[in-house]
């Protein structure tokens, strides 16, 4: 059967090294590096040790970015000693098979009986081999030797190996009363010396089978009888937990409650701070955000959260409580922050993220006049809900979506009713979870629309006439909305608008990728879209810009604009656009960076890059251009 060829893009196995590597067209072994376009013998293995620096089997890449070797040599160290620590404790199972020492794996004696008949007939086959090589060599020729049977001395030697239920302490002195072959064979591995005709499972494969049920039974008992969380049988730190548990042994006890929360908590708190520290000096290279979440939570507390985001991930760094706090306003918020400021580092952070509440943007203005370096942002996600909060406030709007939250609340407020719909629309719900609290109308809506026609067929079936829930006023109501073509038109109509700006919250909202780069282009698209589809654009725009120029933008989504390759050097980039934004950028650079002649430096290499002079004009330089990001890497030279 011919070898289906391999779709394009696809790589050939889902080893992370093909990340940065492509197969050779017509070569099993043969991989191009992305990096240098240099082409490596020897697998997805060689690639690695090429772009991680390992030297030995293959040269060094030269053009890899500095994260990418860091990460992959960490991955190969990694998986280095997980090899060592596999090889090692295959070796000890095998001593232990060797020695007769099966521990407390097994879940019976007959368990263990088992594994000793396997090895008593191992030994016994390779004494009858034994004993009909030596026959050979007596007469030269083959002696009648019946399977299973054998001479008399190889039957008496064997039925010393009786396989009676032996007691433990008969078990442990059974190796050592032979003075024959088969006192040579005790200390042999009876998988690898069992003869070709012989039947018996392998002990190894058996003997792990049982220990991982019986490790597994042992940890599901933990986890069900004490209610915890499910994921727990795969946290990254169980196998350190089983792996020290194995190295110690049964004698040491695990820790108690007072132990683990006076004792080890602290312990594990200072290596915390240790592991953070040692990210500072990407935070001093690139730069951080500090961000400052308030939410509500059941019994009315108000908590505030704040948030390390940097490229090597987000850090929680504290949390206040300010229910007590009668009034938080604007010096409260300052205080706040301004604290936090200095328990990070000023040297560190590039700006400071919180939401569009009036006292906070005023601690917010305040901070950037005490703290010259850095910038107040508004968060985007925020900002976006506020113009989502703001475009459903508008009368034709509001009336679509005070129908949809009529089919809605009635279907969703009864069990028969939610079981009914879900038969016709194939299980799907019509609420999902929103991004933020005025998403979740447009979605609903969205969800409605798509689901139109199930809907239709669910109100004008037999059962559903029939049942109580068709003759509610409420019900009426609702069959009316389903059945409007009004109604239906005038959502498409709303779904024109709001769809795009919910493609940009969802953007902001995610973890992707960092969206400083793209938030100002994606604003732009949004209204642009909505101009397309929608009749009445401009006040909907107009509400957008308002917004946009008094809330959320700022000089470093000017910058971020200007600095995204994507859109430096896009086919669709304006001279306009980038003039406005190369405005933004000179401005970050003279606040966040103090020196002068840095000052200069920086614009000049912004020159270079713009105008794509050495490095930036490289062929490689140009070719990263849509496959990195950013906000992570620097275009290599």
């Amino acid at each position: 059967m011919p070898r289906s060829r391999r779709k394009e893009g696809a790589t050939p196995s889902d080893d992370y090294g093909w990340r940065w590597g492509e197969a050779v067209e017509g070569s099993r072994n043969n991989v191009k590096c992305k990096f240098c376009e240099r082409i490596i013998t020897g697998g997805i293995t060689r690639l690695k040790e090429h772009l991680a620096g390992k030297i030995g089997n293959v040269k060094a890449g030269e053009s890899v970015f500095a994260e990418v070797r860091r990460n992959i040599a960490e991955r190969l160290k990694e998986f280095q000693k997980e090899k060592a620590v596999r090889q090692r404790r295959k070796e000890e199972l095998e001593e232990r098979i060797r020695i007769g020492d099966h521990g407390d794996y097994g879940d019976s004696d007959e368990e263990e009986d088992e594994l000793t008949i396997a090895r008593h007939e191992s030994i016994r086959s390779r004494l009858e081999w034994e004993e009909k090589q030596r026959q050979r060599a007596r007469t030269g020729q083959d002696s009648v030797y019946e399977p299973g049977g054998g001479s008399n001395s190889t039957s008496q030697l064997f039925r010393s190996f009786s396989v009676r239920k032996l007691g433990r302490s008969e078990r442990e002195h059974q190796w050592t009363n032979f003075d024959s072959p088969g006192a040579r064979l005790a200390n042999m591995d009876p998988v690898l010396e069992r003869s070709k005709s012989s039947k018996q499972p392998k002990l190894t494969t058996s003997f792990l089978k049982n220990a991982k049920a019986k490790l597994g039974r042992a940890i599901s008992k933990l986890i069900l009888h004490e209610a915890l969380p499910a994921r727990i049988a795969e946290s990254p730190f169980l196998p350190t937990v089983l792996q020290v548990a194995a190295e110690i042994g049964k004698s040491v006890k695990g820790p108690l409650a007072y132990e683990v929360t006076r004792v080890y908590l602290d312990e594990e708190y200072t290596k915390i701070q240790e592991w953070v520290n040692g990210f500072k000096p990407i935070w001093k290279e690139r730069g951080v955000t500090l961000m400052c979440d308030g939410w509500k939570g059941t019994r009315n507390q108000h908590i505030i959260n704040f948030l390390v985001y940097s490229p090597r991930g987000t850090i929680f760094k504290k949390s206040i409580d300010a229910s007590s706090v009668t009034s938080r306003t604007a010096e409260y918020y300052f205080g706040i922050m301004d604290e936090i400021v200095d328990e990070i580092g000023e040297e560190y952070i590039v700006q400071v993220v919180a939401d569009n509440e009036a006292a906070v943007k005023a601690g917010g203005q305040m901070l950037m006049q005490k703290r010259s370096h850095l910038y107040w942002s508004a968060c985007s996600a925020h900002c976006l809900d506020l113009i989502l909060e703001e475009i459903g406030n508008k009368t034709s709007v509001k009336k679509v979506l005070d129908q949809a939250k009529q089919i809605s609340s009635f279907i969703y407020n009864h069990t028969w009713t939610i079981d009914y719909m879900k038969r016709y629309t194939n299980g799907a719900e019509l609420l999902r979870p929103g991004i933020t609290r005025f998403a979740t109308n447009f979605i609903a809506l969205e969800s409605i629309v798509r689901s139109k026609q199930a809907l239709k067929e669910m109100v004008t079936s037999s059962e559903w006439k029939r049942s109580t829930y068709a003759r509610r006023p409420a019900g009426q109501d609702m069959m009316k909305v389903i059945d409007s073509n009004q109604f239906s038109r005038k959502a498409a109509d709303v779904l024109k608008i709001q769809e795009p700006l919910v493609k940009v919250l969802r953007m902001c909202d995610g973890d992707e990728k960092p969206t400083i780069g793209f938030i100002y282009e994606a604003m732009d698209r949004a209204k642009l879209a909505i101009q397309r589809d929608c009749r009445y654009y401009q006040k909907y725009w107009d509400i957008i810009d308002r917004r946009w120029s008094r809330q959320l933008h700022n000089d470093l989504h000017s910058a971020g604009y200007y600095l995204n390759p994507q859109f430096l050097y896009g086919a669709n980039s304006s001279n306009e656009v980038l003039s406005e934004t190369m405005v933004g950028v000179r401005n970050v650079i003279q606040r966040i960076e103090p020196s002068m002649n840095d000052q200069i430096l920086a614009m000049n290499q912004l020159l270079l890059c713009r105008d794509k002079v050495d490095s930036f004009g490289t062929p490689l330089a140009q070719a990263a251009i849509l496959k990195t990001n950013p906000g992570k890497s620097r275009i290599p030279s």
